[in-house]
């Protein structure tokens, strides 16, 4: 596998809306489990949302089925856990 690390995306970044996907207008989309004080749609939007959270813990998948073929150039996710402290190990 190939692999180029990059400078991180500072936090104060937004996304530009030119050239993002209206995925409310382009696709549905799939949840294994939700929370229902934090939907996807509200992750999936553009603007300040409070995020998606799954309704109990594990494994989960979240599935955008496009209504038409669809050129991807980028896909951005950004993962925050407030809850839990974490570290990341190298080897």
């Amino acid at each position: 596998m190939r692999q180029r690390v990059v400078p991180p995306i500072p936090q104060s970044v937004q996304a530009r809306d030119d050239g993002w996907l209206d995925l409310h207008r382009v696709a549905s989309v799939e949840v294994a489990s939700e929370d229902k004080d934090y939907p996807i749609e509200s992750a999936l939007s553009a603007g300040e949302g409070r995020g998606w959270r799954a309704a109990k813990p594990g494994t989960h998948t979240i599935r955008l089925n496009f209504d038409e073929p669809q050129r991807l150039r980028r896909v951005w996710l950004a993962f925050e856990d407030t809850e839990a402290t974490r570290t990341q190990d190298s080897f």
